[in-house]
């Protein structure tokens, strides 16, 4: 029972997290600074993208599943989180 309830807290904190945490590296002053530099451009867009969609894969498997309508709530913030986060990265000035 423990690695269970050590799974649901893994699963729930991707889907709390993820969201964010992809806001923190949208956001302007980490966007300037890593424009500067390629590298850290790159890495910077490739963990948007890996959070942004494991974020909304588990939240997309979660809300589908026989759980209660409280936690349900916080998971489609979660997905709409994560959608915005990409919408904002790939589409910032369009």
């Amino acid at each position: 029972m423990e690695s269970l309830a050590l799974l649901v807290t893994i699963l729930m904190s991707t889907v709390f997290l993820s969201g964010p945490l992809g806001i923190l590296l949208t956001s302007k002053a980490v966007w300037n600074y890593t424009k500067e530099q390629t590298v850290l451009w790159i890495i910077r867009r490739v963990l948007v993208v890996v959070i942004a969609l494991a974020g909304s894969f588990i939240s997309f498997m979660l809300v589908f599943s026989q759980i209660p309508f409280g936690p349900k709530l916080f998971i489609a913030a979660g997905f709409s989180l994560n959608i915005f986060v990409l919408k904002r990265e790939f589409f910032r000035n369009k």
